[in-house]
């Protein structure tokens, strides 16, 4: 019995620790830059219980945040550059500049998910070779070292395809319709201003009360950063 409870137990450590080595692997990816018709986007995925996309709009300061999956991760999206063609591009035509941005957007998600994944997948190999090491290092029998170090690698596979299929089954679309601005000046105007375009009213009428606000603080900003 005692020997069943100490297996358990040194299971239950190698379990916890492959789930800490997936998720630090994870923190230290980092962000990933993509590019797109309009200019390059910094993508960053992260575990958080949170569940939403952020989009950050650094010349106005504004933080957008909307429920898009109730996976644990926290999906952040940041331009880095806008290209000079771009203004080009929409004189063109407006909806397939459009189409092809989402396009765009739609592609960098997904590969920055699927990297995100992969590197946690090599947490957890990481995981699994140092339990094979300690093993050895502890003169317990080959196939224990063996055994140790392919169940924190199985145990990465299988977290990183669950987590991969809650991301797909819970993605919620619809929930960039509803976004919240939580940063910057304004964000409390931009916010019933969202609020008014969700009820129908004129899209005209709306951009002409939001006007002074977004004039106001894009000036601020492009006079502190010419000092």
């Amino acid at each position: 019995m005692r020997t069943w409870a100490i297996r358990i137990a040194v299971g239950l450590g190698l379990a916890l620790f492959t789930l800490v080595c997936m998720l630090l692997a994870m923190r230290l990816a980092g962000p990933v830059t993509r590019g797109s018709n309009f200019g390059t986007l910094q993508y960053e995925i992260s575990p958080s219980f949170s569940g939403k996309a952020q989009i950050f709009i650094p010349l106005a300061g504004w933080e957008i945040e909307a429920p898009v999956f109730d996976a644990p991760y926290a999906f952040k999206v940041q331009p880095r550059a806008v290209h000079p063609h771009a203004v080009r591009q929409i004189a063109k035509g407006v909806r397939p500049f459009l189409k092809e941005a989402k396009d765009d957007v739609r592609s960098g998600a997904i590969y920055a998910f699927v990297r995100t994944f992969l590197i946690g997948l090599a947490g957890g190999l990481v995981a699994g070779l140092i339990a094979f090491i300690l093993f050895e290092a502890l003169h317990r029998p080959r196939w224990e070292g063996v055994a140790a170090g392919a169940g924190c690698f199985g145990l990465a596979i299988v977290l990183a395809a669950a987590s991969g299929l809650w991301v797909w089954q819970s993605l919620d679309i619809s929930a960039l319709k509803r976004p919240t601005v939580t940063q910057g000046i304004g964000a409390k105007a931009i916010d019933k201003t969202l609020q008014r375009l969700r009820n129908d009213e004129s899209l005209d009428s709306v951009l002409k009360d939001l006007a002074p606000t977004v004039v106001k603080e894009v000036t601020r900003r492009l006079k502190g950063s010419e000092r």
